[in-house]
């Protein structure tokens, strides 16, 4: 059985190397799709994730956190003793911001002097980032001229004293580079198991490998490995790329490399049940697109997922592109490990275990 499976490996590894296609892009949106992208595309960012640290706990700083989420702008997600103990939910993806309440905030602006407000805020998604830090001001200049009946904020109001986590400059080229790598590795490893297995079926090669004593799972086995691999090293000359725009490594490189492999066996598996479900390598191409266009839209990489609707928001968690790229900018911008990441790592693999089961019992009755 090895010996067979060495020479089919050996087999898709030759013919993926000796034939650099490029990808063509065949197929532009459906009217669904159309819907689906319009409704998560959004310039409004809603449901911001806040934390708190209330030093104070009066009237006036309940009144003040109040007037914060007030609207469907930010939602409380937690109540914290320290900016520290927040720390875990921020490598988490689990707030958004951090407002810090100091002690006698509600003397000092019932006495009509200035108050400092801490916050904090995730500077991973750039974006995200500087429209929580617009509203936390706007919100906290509204409060203070409420409460010191239109006096100037900057003489005598509540200020806010805002610290960006993880990207203190807030640029977006450290989050991009970051969200294509994982674009690129997650379209390869798609498209490629699926061009794969479908010429095999479209040139006949598959008929005459099933009358010789090559067993399915051997088949199936090599048409899932070689594109993994293929795709694993193409992800080190994207990270020398990102290292030289200045992407910082704050995570375990180690940790990534198990991650990213979790995270491309998954995508795999959209590729191999592409492959099972279509019979020319024109309908496995055009169904690649089809499916690949939504989960770019719902990966967050083109608009914050907090922006989409609740369906949307829900449909986004099956998305493994949605989970890679959490993971590459939790490692690479938060410093994030296993202990924050593992939920992702769950999610790609039920979303690749369920594939790869209907993928196999969809190959297993064709061979």
């Amino acid at each position: 059985m090895w010996g067979r499976l060495y020479g089919l490996i050996g087999k898709e590894f030759a013919q993926m190397l000796r034939d650099p296609v490029v990808l063509f892009l065949i197929f532009w949106l459906t009217t669904l799709e159309v819907a689906m992208c319009t409704m998560a595309i959004g310039m409004d960012v809603k449901n911001l994730k806040l934390g708190l640290v209330d030093n104070d706990r009066t009237e006036v700083s309940r009144a003040f956190v109040r007037e914060l989420t007030s609207a469907d702008t930010f939602v409380l997600a937690g109540v914290f003793a320290s900016p520290r103990d927040a720390e875990r939910r921020f490598r988490r993806g689990q707030l958004d911001a951090l407002v810090e309440v100091p002690p006698n905030f509600g003397a000092r602006v019932t006495a009509g002097r200035r108050a400092t407000v801490g916050v904090v805020v995730d500077g991973s998604n750039a974006d995200v980032a500087a429209r929580a830090r617009a509203y936390i001001v706007e919100m906290t200049s509204r409060f203070a001229a409420a409460r010191y009946a239109g006096a100037t904020v900057m003489a005598k109001g509540v200020q806010p004293a805002v610290r960006v986590w993880y990207n203190p400059n807030l640029t977006n080229t450290n989050f991009v580079a970051l969200a294509m790598i994982a674009q690129a590795g997650f379209m390869l490893a798609v498209v490629l198991p699926a061009a794969g297995l479908v010429r095999e079926k479209q040139s006949g090669t598959l008929e005459q490998i099933r009358v010789t004593p090559i067993r399915a799972h051997e088949m199936f086995v090599a048409k899932v490995l070689p594109p993994v691999v293929v795709s694993t090293g193409a992800l080190f000359p994207s990270l020398l790329v990102a290292r030289l725009l200045g992407v910082p490594v704050s995570g375990d490189l180690l940790t990534f490399v198990a991650l990213n492999l979790i995270f491309l066996l998954s995508a795999v598996s959209i590729g191999v049940f592409v492959a099972c479900v279509t019979s020319t390598l024109q309908q496995a191409l055009l169904t690649s697109f089809f499916g690949l266009f939504p989960l770019l839209f719902l990966s967050g990489s083109v608009t914050p997922i907090e922006s989409m609707p609740r369906w949307l928001q829900m449909g986004a968690e099956a998305s493994p592109l949605r989970h890679g790229i959490a993971i590459i900018t939790g490692l690479f911008l938060k410093g994030a490990g296993w202990s924050e990441l593992w939920p992702h790592a769950v999610a790609l693999a039920l979303i690749g275990v369920s594939l790869f089961s209907a993928s196999w019992w969809l190959f297993r009755r064709q061979w």
